[in-house]
């Protein structure tokens, strides 16, 4: 059977037949030195080295931190505005991903005309990763906003503790309307007169930009956005002094 491949089981033992074609398969009679006949499979020269090449095949799963170029540990992103720049990024071999935006893997040679205006910032893993996997969206974006808004000149800090009641006096700088689970609300971003940043999203209320306004609210949360400090309220009042109300 030195021209006819079957199973090594059967290797050795008389063929007793031509192979034979059977619902799409190739066959033939063989029989054993103790005289048992048997119809085994033929197979391909492929079939038969995959079967008997000694070589096990092995799917190879890449863990989150090599795909994402982590391979040494880290990856290099850029502070400043890529947005121009993407060619340069692409014929340069950098990659793009939402939390990273452009990015150089870790074994990859960062080249040494780096357009002006971008600053590269080495991402260690430990940063953005627990063991193999990445950190939660939220984790990872309070990591890459620091690092990708750390040039921000703001003089905003956090006021008063989470809980506090606080009455301030603010300008509305930003007022942003979206529609959510529970309709339209307005997201109030204010500053003080000492530069401090303040956000109060509600459906009730409805200040318009550049209006110098009081309010009494409650500090929700102290949080981070772009590199500036945000004091988050909840169940803001505008309050009214004496001193602002008209008389016809």
């Amino acid at each position: 059977m030195n021209d006819i491949l079957v199973a090594k089981t059967y290797q050795g033992w008389e063929v007793a037949s031509a192979p034979f074609w059977e619902n799409g398969r190739k066959y033939v009679t063989v029989i054993s030195p103790k005289g048992e006949e048997r119809t085994v499979r033929v197979y391909s020269e492929r079939e038969y080295a995959r079967m008997y090449s000694g070589e096990k095949q092995y799917k190879v799963f890449k863990t989150q931190k090599e795909l994402l170029g982590f391979s040494k540990g880290y990856i290099t992103v850029f502070r400043g505005n890529t947005y121009p720049y993407k060619e340069w990024f692409k014929e340069n071999g950098a990659r793009f991903t939402r939390s990273f935006k452009w990015s150089f893997d870790s074994d990859v040679e960062i080249p040494e005309d780096i357009p002006e205006g971008l600053e590269p910032v080495r991402v260690e893993w430990e940063q953005v990763g627990n063991g193999d996997r990445l950190k939660t969206d939220d984790e990872i974006k309070r990591v890459m906003d620091n690092i990708f808004y750390a040039s921000v000149d703001s003089l905003s800090e956090y006021v008063g503790e989470i809980g506090d009641r606080l009455e301030i006096t603010v300008t509305v700088n930003k007022a942003i309307t979206f529609d959510g689970y529970y309709g339209t609300s307005i997201m109030h971003i204010m500053e003080d007169g000492d530069g401090n940043v303040y956000v109060w999203t509600t459906s009730s209320k409805s200040f318009p930009e550049g209006k110098v306004v009081t309010i009494r609210g409650t500090v929700k949360d102290h949080r981070e956005y772009r590199g500036v400090k945000q004091t988050i309220l909840t169940r803001c009042k505008e309050i009214v002094k004496e001193e602002d109300i008209v008389v016809d």
